[in-house]
This record gives structure tokens, C-alpha cells and sequence, in this order.
């Protein structure tokens, strides 16, 4: 509603803001956090026995050519992890590459906000704004999709499933198509690396909102 790093032959570098996604070269987003399949209200589950390769703390990127999953194990509650992913006027404050962000429109479970993401490729440097639909089934999952911007379709969810007492497993789907462009190849590659730096970010303001 949510991405710098490395990747053959060039550094990422950290926008000034922290922030959810990634942009770079064209059009690039974040945020915000999926798969096609996704939609209202439906609740996917994420098989548990997934969480036993992580470790507190340790994040998981799979995927490639815009359909992605992202994984953290963090260490604090479901609340605030929900918290975190509910913070649409913050996700600056601790996402990396979103430069702002902003509630629109608030009708029960239903948002729309909007978002500003930067991304630093050197020599290049890329500003993307995207308007995104989230769709709250508390306190499980969020499912979002973009309805204006600078990408051609983003949809996905985050899912949130607690284990043990004081862990939580948060899982990031995302299905992202960024338009025809002789750029799509770097694109993905720059979104699949920033990813990561996003849920390892969501892991360390989950822990520092449950006083960790």
C-alpha cells in the first residue's frame, strides 16, 4: 500500500526516504503490497511449513518477471504488524524509496491512497506516483490493486499469520506489469531486489511497535 539494493553490474541506492517499492529507469512502485488471483475479501493461506526455513528477522524473495512472494518472520504481534501495514499517511517514515504517501478515501474496510516512490539508479534518478485500493480483512489480509499511475497493473496482498507467542509471519504477493518497454528486464530486476529491503524493513518497524 511498500523498495534499494544490489544487482549485477550496479549499486541501488537508498532515496533519503524510507519507503515500500521501487522504481527505476521507467515506471516503478511500492507499496504499498500479491497475485492475480487475488480479490476482495478472499482469504489465501499461506502453508505454514513455508516459515521453517526463515529465522527471526531473516526475509524471503522469490519469483521473477513481475510475480513475486516476500516473506518476513518478525519478531512482535499481528497488531502491529497490522498497524504498520495500515499506516497509509507514514509508510515514508519507514519504507525504503517512498518519498510520501496519503489516505484519499477511508469507507470501513475500503482505503485509497496515494503514493510517491524514488528510486536511485545511477546515473538515474526516477519519481513514480500511484493511486492504490486496498481492501482491509482484518486481522488477516490486505489486497490492493492500482487504479491510477505509472504502471500498467499492481495487485497483490499481504498476509499476516501468527506463530507462537510473540512472532509473526508476514507474506507479501505481488503481481506487477510495468507496460511495454525495452526497460522491463532491468525493471524486474530492480523491483525483485527491492523487495527484499522492503520486508526487512517491515520486519524492523513491526518489532519496534511491539516495543522490541
Amino acid at each position: 500500500m511498500g523498495w534499494s539494493n544490489s544487482m549485477p553490474g550496479m549499486r541501488l541506492r537508498k532515496s533519503i526516504y524510507l519507503g515500500m517499492s521501487s522504481l527505476a529507469v521507467m515506471v516503478w512502485l511500492t507499496v504499498a503490497p500479491i497475485s492475480s488471483a487475488v480479490g476482495g475479501d478472499r482469504i489465501i493461506h499461506q502453508p505454514t511449513e513455508q516459515l521453517l526455513a526463515l529465522q527471526p528477522g531473516e526475509v524471503s524473495v522469490s519469483g521473477e518477471s513481475g510475480q513475486y512472494v516476500g516473506q518476513v518472520l518478525a519478531t512482535g504481534s499481528v497488531e502491529a504488524a497490522w498497524a504498520a501495514l495500515t499506516d497509509y499517511n507514514n509508510f515514508a517514515s519507514f519504507f525504503p524509496d517512498v518519498e510520501t504517501s496519503r489516505l484519499l478515501e477511508s469507507n470501513g474496510n475500503q482505503k485509497v491512497f496515494e503514493q510517491v516512490n524514488v528510486v536511485r539508479v545511477f546515473p538515474f534518478t526516477r519519481r513514480t506516483r500511484v493511486v492504490i485500493s486496498a481492501t482491509e480483512s482484518y486481522p488477516q489480509q490486505i489486497s490492493f490493486n492500482v487504479i491510477e499511475g505509472d504502471v500498467e497493473s499492481l495487485q497483490g496482498v499481504w498476509q499476516l499469520e501468527s506463530v507462537g507467542s510473540n512472532q509473526v509471519l508476514v507474506t507479501h504477493r505481488v503481481s506487477i506489469d510495468p507496460g511495454s518497454s525495452p526497460t522491463r528486464d532491468l525493471f524486474f530486476n530492480i523491483y525483485k531486489n527491492s523487495l527484499d529491503d522492503t520486508m526487512a524493513a517491515l520486519g524492523q518497524e513491526i518489532t519496534r511497535r511491539s516495543g522490541g
